[in-house]
């Protein structure tokens, strides 16, 4: 009999209000071995986040009704969410959105349009798969 060691899956949060962009996005992370939850507001993030605990958040900017950079500031004053590894991908491209990204301590800031490699080669890094 051989035992295999399990091992489990990354959990990756996905906040996108872009819905084709946002299933595109998951299919290729699931395809690399992540699992993936897929969220279309902030609101509905900061919910998920406190029942899901991802191991990495990856999230647009851009937003109706909250941005991801208040998401992200909110996320920070919690304490168990507070360490979770967080991915700006965004089409705002402007220095100073990037330096406030990095300054709040986001892990990565990713511009649109980006190259999907790109993306796994910053979430690898991020989020090492054991």
């Amino acid at each position: 009999m051989v035992l295999t060691e399990v091992i489990p899956m990354k959990s990756i949060l996905l906040v996108e209000d872009e819905e084709t962009l946002v299933d595109i996005i998951a299919n290729v992370l699931e395809d690399e071995g992540f699992s993936v939850k897929k969220l279309l507001s902030a609101e509905e993030a900061l919910d998920a986040c406190r029942a899901y605990s991802p191991d990495l958040i990856i999230s647009d900017v851009r937003m109706k009704e909250m941005d991801g950079f208040m998401m992200y500031e909110r996320m920070k004053r919690i304490n168990s969410l507070r360490s979770i590894p967080f991915i700006f991908l965004t089409a705002l491209d402007d220095r100073i959105s990037q330096q406030r990204a990095l300054k709040m301590g986001a892990s990565a800031y990713i511009t649109k349009p980006f190259d999907i490699d790109d993306l796994l080669q910053t979430v690898r890094r991020v989020l090492p798969v054991t």
